[in-house]
């Protein structure tokens, strides 16, 4: 699978996702897209068939972000700040869902919860 990763997420998610299969992962801000628009953003997930991950809950808005803009979105929300709450969180996760479930959807991961904002299937 190919994930983007949004300009506020540690880089070093890219390790960690790559050390759990065959996926591909890419950085906004190692392809010095920093400050690219959300519309802009999820255009180039969709062409590249890659799901974002990201801290920003404005993408969970359907309403700016109609489902056919989309290819999948994961939105971390960690109980505390830091890159060691969003690695373990990113890692709890990685280990109770599967990355092919998120294609299409819009999820906001916490720390005791999963939940699929909306399916755009």
């Amino acid at each position: 699978m190919k994930f983007k990763l949004d300009e506020n997420v540690p880089f070093s998610l890219k390790k960690l996702i790559e050390s759990r299969g065959d996926h591909q992962v890419e950085s906004v801000f190692h392809e010095k897209k920093i400050g690219i628009d959300d519309h802009t953003l999820l255009e180039l997930c969709l062409q590249e068939q890659r799901i974002l991950i990201t801290l920003d809950t404005d993408f969970n808005n359907p309403v700016m972000h109609p489902k056919d803009s989309l290819y999948g979105i994961i939105i971390l929300r960690p109980s505390t700040q830091g890159k060691k709450a969003v690695t373990s969180l990113l890692s709890h996760f990685m280990s109770s869902y599967e990355f092919e479930k998120t294609i299409k959807k819009v999820l906001l991961v916490e720390s005791e919860n999963i939940s699929i904002r909306w399916d755009c299937i």
